[in-house]
């Protein structure tokens, strides 16, 4: 393996569809979540510590509080390194978009 490339390279654009295919409001929101893991991972498709901060803090504000101390974002990313390689791979990211998913599922239950 060459250090001086990453492991693994996003792909920057996502395949078209056949003709007449579209896809569905879920399929949508599904691609748009893999779009913007990819923008804020630099092409790598890992996040590191910096990359997510900026990802919770610019797209999940409304609903995770902005990330400002350090100790906060140091136990977000430990939970969500599973495998301990200091990097957020997509599948751990998914981790955050499921309990975050979740826990507003959850409030809004409540809030009726």
């Amino acid at each position: 393996m060459d250090p001086r490339k990453p492991e693994s390279t996003c792909p920057s654009s996502f395949p078209s569809l056949p003709d007449g295919q579209e896809l569905t409001e879920l399929e949508n929101s599904m691609v748009n979540i893999i779009k913007i893991f990819h923008s804020y991972s630099n092409g790598h498709c890992k996040l590191r510590r910096k990359n997510l901060k900026e990802l919770i803090n610019n797209q999940m504000s409304t609903f995770v509080k902005q990330v400002q101390d350090t100790d906060t974002l140091d136990v977000i990313f430990r939970d969500l390194d599973a495998n301990h390689d200091r990097e957020i791979d997509f599948s751990e990211f998914a981790a955050l978009i499921a309990m975050v998913a979740s826990a507003c599922h959850t409030s809004l239950h409540e809030a009726q």
